[in-house]
């Protein structure tokens, strides 16, 4: 996963886009919830148009994101926020000075807060009242230029706030600077890029490394109106993914790359939504980020492997030079058996007649005392070795068999262990060359997801509502005439509309009746089968006799009826899509056994049971897991919450499926 991602954080044209494009989408959104991750917050905000979650990371960025990570926690400042925030309405959003800062304002209770989301290095979320003095802050600091405490009057990090909009000022601050693309840089406060691409719509990019003085005045104008047009067309809203060799992303851009595109030779991708833009871009970022810490964490495991592995190479080295020693000790003590014997004897003799100091001459082939040890040397053959005085030979023959053994245990343990520490070796290595992917990787988000959904066999959509609210909105808003109507023949359940205009087929019927069998009362009442009726949209109407009332999500169907009986078995697998902008991405898909296994990777079948849906979504991710793995050799991350949610009630696994 060898990545070339040259943004770091969203830029100033970013910001700029994003904010004329998003204040109006975000303004009016109350903040439901708040959590961390790493090194991020996010915000999940209740909106006109739905349910948003904005990913705020000082320093890095702020957006709306479509993915977002399963596993979250709760730090000091979710804390704050959750008891200061939560429930709150954002009121307005802005940017509000030409630097990289977002400043947002909610209200509850009629109590204003201002945030402030420094998006420059070293930068930090601080939240102050409306006299700017601050309340709470991602980290409390004490810089040189400024503080960041508790009731301190909020102040920005130095800033250069040189608007586009003073063309003056553009031109005067690059007079008598050094290469041209280096004084832009630093005069303007913008990055390599945003400069670059400037200098070559102004044509200068030849001269690009040349000094400002040497310069015509004419072209510094041009090129300063070329950024103030690149300035104006970011508020067109649009992004561009950048892709670079092997077609891997290399940067984005809230305006037409036109450097990447005609200098460099890169392919441009060209999207309606730079939000879609900085998501891709910075999804794909922060898990190459994730990825480089797993590989820190694993080439750190391997070091440590590695060195364990070494010593244990030396032990066992020791060991063996051990072990021949003893073997070549006891094979010249057997050679020469007597002759040790009759050295030994004389020794004794000879110590306790004369002394210790005549044991050298009195006896022959002994060539050294240690008197300290109770022990001579003596030279048989050609090996010379140690023997002591006061024991028998056979006892000291006895004691070194006894050692070899001991030795020999030794280093067929020390060598399981070494083998076992190659077998961890190899898993490592083979873990580091494993692609992990994630079913959280941004990916386009559509309107029936919020629903129980599923395409049918011939390509038709089926959605169900999840309580009496959404079975209400799936009737009055979705329902045409031509659709289907389908219900289980039960008292609460799943609404289902198949939205087929009437082009539909007895089979596209039977699959999308599986979402109002499963989704219904009959499967936490652990029902087998459930009778199942449908109709044409026409024949359903919101509307009561006269005289009677139609409680919420309640409705009336007239006419006949036309019945299946669905077993209660519900196929939940891994579905892999292929998008132009957001490449490879995976959603857990729905449905009868056989339309699953038809447009799924890996899949299970489940049945009403005992499990509860947080138990069996972890068997179920385990099962699938292991499934792609072994089938590509994959490693798939599948969030729980993802399948949980696809859990009509207490279940067990009926079926899995095989590579």
């Amino acid at each position: 996963m060898v990545k070339r991602l040259l943004k770091k954080a969203m830029d100033i044209l970013d910001i700029y886009s994003w904010v004329n494009k998003y204040s109006s989408v975000v303004t009016g959104c109350l903040i439901d919830n708040a959590y961390h991750y790493k090194s991020y917050w996010i915000l999940k905000l209740r909106c006109r148009e739905g349910v948003y979650i904005v990913k705020i990371e000082p320093g890095v960025r702020m957006h709306l994101s479509q993915s977002h990570p399963e596993e979250k926690d709760i730090d000091g400042f979710t804390r704050f926020l959750r008891s200061r925030i939560r429930d709150s309405r954002i009121t307005s959003i802005k940017q509000p000075w030409w630097e990289r800062i977002i400043l947002f304002e909610t209200s509850i209770h009629d109590k204003i807060l201002r945030h402030y989301v420094e998006l420059l290095p070293r930068g930090q979320w601080i939240i102050t009242d409306q006299s700017d003095k601050i309340v709470y802050a991602s980290r409390f600091m004490k810089y040189r230029d400024r503080s960041i405490k508790p009731s301190e009057v909020y102040s920005p990090p130095p800033l250069k706030n040189l608007s586009p909009s003073d063309k003056d000022a553009l031109l005067n601050v690059v007079k008598g600077g050094r290469d041209l693309v280096r004084t832009i840089i630093s005069a303007w406060g913008i990055p390599g890029h945003i400069a670059e691409e400037a200098i070559h719509r102004a044509g200068l990019y030849g001269v690009k490394n040349k000094g400002v003085s040497e310069i015509p005045y004419q072209d510094l104008e041009k090129l300063v109106d070329e950024y103030r047009r690149i300035v104006e067309e970011v508020l067109n809203g649009k992004g561009y993914l950048v892709y670079g060799d092997e077609n891997k992303l290399e940067i984005y851009t809230s305006y037409e790359p036109r450097l990447f595109s005609e200098v460099y030779d890169k392919t441009v991708k060209p999207l309606d939504d730079i939000n879609t833009a900085i998501d891709v871009y910075f999804t794909e970022y922060e898990a190459y980020l994730d990825y480089q810490a797993r590989m820190e964490e694993v080439t750190e495991k391997l070091r440590e492997i590695e060195a364990r592995i070494k010593r244990q190479e030396e032990i066992i080295a020791e060991y063996n030079n051990e072990i021949e020693n003893i073997e070549s000790i006891l094979q010249t003590i057997y050679s020469n058996y007597h002759v040790a014997e009759e050295i030994l004897e004389c020794a004794r003799e000879t110590r306790e007649k004369k002394g210790w100091e005549h044991i050298a001459e009195e006896c022959n082939s002994v060539i050294e005392i240690r008197k300290d040890k109770g022990m001579i040397v003596v030279k048989l053959g050609e090996k010379t070795l140690e023997l002591s005085i006061r024991e028998d030979l056979s006892r000291q023959v006895i004691e070194l068999e006894r050692k070899h053994g001991e030795l020999v245990r030794k280093t067929e343990s020390a060598k399981k262990v070494l083998e076992e520490m190659h077998q961890q070796l190899n898993t490592i290595s083979i873990s580091m060359n494993t692609e992990e992917k994630t079913i959280r990787k941004p990916s386009p988000t559509f309107w029936y997801e919020r629903f129980h959904w599923l395409f049918t066999r011939n390509g038709f959509l089926a959605i169900g509502g999840r309580d009496q609210s959404q079975n209400e909105l799936v009737v009055r808003k979705y329902l045409g005439e031509n659709d289907v109507f389908i219900h289980a023949d039960i008292h609460g359940g799943s609404a289902v509309v198949l939205k087929s205009g009437g082009a539909h087929s007895l089979e596209d019927v039977v699959d999308a009746s599986y979402l109002a069998a499963c989704y219904s009362k009959a499967w936490k009442a652990g029902f087998s089968y459930i009778e199942v009726y449908w109709v044409p949209g026409r024949q359903v109407s919101k509307t009561p006799p006269p005289g009677e009332y139609l409680p919420r999500g309640a409705f009336m169907v007239y006419g006949s009826k036309n019945y299946l009986q669905v077993p209660l078995r519900l196929g939940i697998g891994i579905r892999e899509y292929v998008d132009d902008i957001y490449g490879e991405y995976l959603k857990i898909v729905v449905g009868p056994q056989e339309l699953v296994r038809s447009q799924a990777i890996a899949y299970v079948v489940i049945i009403p049971g005992d499990k509860k849906p947080q138990d069996i979504s972890k068997e179920i991710a385990g099962y699938l897991e292991g499934i792609i793995l072994r089938q590509r050799g994959v490693k798939y991350k599948i969030p729980l919450s993802e399948i949980e949610s696809k859990i009509p009630g207490p279940s067990d696994i009926m079926l899995v499926s095989t590579p």
